[in-house]
């Protein structure tokens, strides 16, 4: 069990932000944010350190690439706390995928994954690649469960229950979508 705290400092939360903020495109919203930077950090961490934090709601628009897609998107500010929440995650659980998981991992990604496929092809004349993709794999994870293994290798009560708000957040915005529909 990781007896790691996670860190609410505003310092860690500028550095969070620099890094969520890197390779974005502008937007109205981003600007926004932007320009009140000083004030929605402050307030942000304000919110995190007294325990008052809550996520927001999602954006939810469809994209029409190979196939129909729902996307749901959190405000800037909750993406910021994602950022805050991934940068904890990764030093617990990244020593524990597989070498070939290749999403979302330093020194790894789309171009590292296909170099590496490229060679198993060229290393293995009548080898194939199977691509798979779990249909609304997200929105059918049981949420009590998640919970249970984060907890056996989290301690910190905080970032325990800043990871709750966060799922319930999802499934929350989940059920409305589903509600209109």
């Amino acid at each position: 069990m990781g007896s790691v705290s996670i860190d609410f400092s505003l310092a860690n939360i500028w550095r969070c932000w620099f890094q969520f903020r890197c390779g974005k495109k502008t937007s109205r919203e981003l600007e926004h944010f932007t320009y009140f930077l000083e004030r929605n950090l402050s307030a942000l961490y304000g919110e995190l350190v007294s325990g008052n934090y809550r996520h927001g709601g999602y954006h939810h628009f469809l994209v029409n690439d190979n196939k129909r897609r729902l996307i749901s998107v959190a405000s800037i500010r909750d993406r910021v706390v994602h950022r805050l929440l991934y940068e904890f995650l990764v030093p617990i659980y990244d020593k524990t995928f597989i070498f070939d998981a290749w999403s979302c991992r330093e020194n790894k990604g789309l171009i590292g994954a296909i170099e590496r496929i490229k060679g198993f092809l060229r290393r293995y004349a009548k080898s194939f690649v199977w691509k798979a993709d779990i249909a609304k794999f997200f929105d059918h994870v049981d949420h009590i469960v998640l919970k249970h293994i984060l907890s056996l290798k989290i301690s910190d009560g905080k970032a325990l229950r800043l990871l709750g708000k966060v799922i319930k957040s999802y499934s929350i915005s989940l059920m409305r979508e589903r509600e209109r529909e």
